[in-house]
């Protein structure tokens, strides 16, 4: 069995999480969500995403920001 690409959708907005997490999973990839922008960084260095769909404006860390610190990571570099 093939594995399914990871895909991390950070973003602030309940109703676009829903959205693109429907219609991801309904493409057969393999869908992870989070809301808070600082837990997001916490998810991808436990998911390790292929994708990750990251909201600009967002409380705490902006998107950017959030960007900026996966890079510093090793397996984000």
């Amino acid at each position: 069995m093939a594995r399914k690409n990871k895909i991390l959708i950070v973003d602030d907005d309940k109703d676009i999480l829903e959205l693109l997490k429907y219609n991801l999973e309904k493409n057969g990839y393999e869908v992870y969500v989070e809301k808070n922008s600082l837990l997001s960084l916490r998810r991808a260095k436990n998911v390790v995403p292929d994708l990750i769909i990251l909201d600009i404006m967002m409380p705490q860390l902006n998107g950017l920001q959030v960007c900026d610190q996966l890079r510093k990571l090793p397996d984000f570099q």
